[in-house]
This record gives structure tokens, sequence and C-alpha cells, in this order.
């Protein structure tokens, strides 16, 4: 297929806070209940149709970079975040510590990339009736960071497209800025 501009995005944030499965629900269109443990990183491809402000069209191409959560693959991942034009950083809403780490998470990218770079902020599992992290907690974090904030629910499909549109059409602006 046919594309504009292509970028390398990594999908960062802890273990099983469902990094995969928004991957797997984007690029192949379904949810599976039987993840296991990401290994280093996982990689998938696919583009997106965005709408610019000026209202013209542009396929953008994403290389999606899947990366392991769990602290034992932290020596891994700063090979896996190197080129990376965005991100999408992840966390639980029904387990408050994947919302209390993830500026560890941005410390971690920066220090591997040594700049800034456009990213979204997804609170992910909104399908979960036990959820511990405020809507007004995520959107303050992504104010406070200067980046969208999405809410999703991989198992549902809600807010999939959303993640990567808004990460796309941010890309898009940055690039034109830079």
């Amino acid at each position: 297929m046919a594309y504009d501009l292509l970028f390398k995005i990594v999908v960062l944030g802890e273990g099983a806070v469902g990094k995969t499965a928004i991957v797997t629900r984007f690029s192949h269109g379904f949810f599976r209940t039987d993840y296991k443990t990401t290994i280093g990183s996982q990689f998938a491809v696919k583009s997106i149709d965005i709408t610019e402000d000026d209202g013209s069209r542009t396929t953008v191409k994403l290389q999606i970079w899947d990366v392991a959560g769990q602290s034992r693959f932290q020596i891994l991942r700063p090979m896996y975040y190197r080129g990376a034009s965005g991100g999408i950083l992840v966390y639980d809403v029904s387990r408050r510590r994947t919302f209390i780490v993830l500026e560890e998470w941005l410390e971690e990218l920066r220090k591997a990339i040594n700049k800034d770079i456009p990213l979204v902020l997804v609170a992910n599992k909104t399908d979960l009736p036990d959820r511990v992290v405020d809507p007004a907690e995520g959107y303050e974090f992504a104010k406070n960071h200067n980046m969208p904030y999405v809410e999703s629910s991989a198992k549902t499909g809600e807010g999939i497209v959303d993640i990567f549109a808004e990460l796309a059409k941010t890309l898009v602006k940055y690039r034109q800025n830079t």
C-alpha cells in the first residue's frame, strides 16, 4: 500500500497494561485473552489515513514497536527506542502503580534517545469495573507533559484507532514544525 510518510513508534509502559493487546487490535483487528509476556519487543506495521487541519488527506505508515514492560527487559529497551519518531505511553486504569511509574518510563525513553518526541498517553482497560485511576488524573498528566490523552479498551476496541490517529496527526504536525 502506498503511503506519504513513515514513522517508527514505540509502545511503552509497565508489563500487562495491554500494550500488545492494543497493537494487535489495531494492526490485526482482534483481541485475545491469552497474551504471553513480550520478550524484548514485537513489531507490527499498519497504515492509517488522517485528515490534516487544511483538509488534505495523508496516509501515514506506522512501524509499531511493542516494547517489553517487565523490569528484567530494561537493559534491552533503549535499543528499541532508538530512531523512534513518536510513542504511545500506556497505563492500566485498574492498577494505580502503572500510572505512578509513567514518569520513570518517560525518563527512560528520553535518556535512550536524548530528545523529546511526540507521545500519546493511553488509559487502557476502561472496560474493567474496578477502575482506580480517575480520568481527571490522566488528563492532568497528559496536559502537564503536552501530550494527547486517549481512553481505550483493547478488549472492546473502544478508542484503539483514536490512539494511532491522534499520534499520526501529532507526528505530521510535529514534522511540519521542525
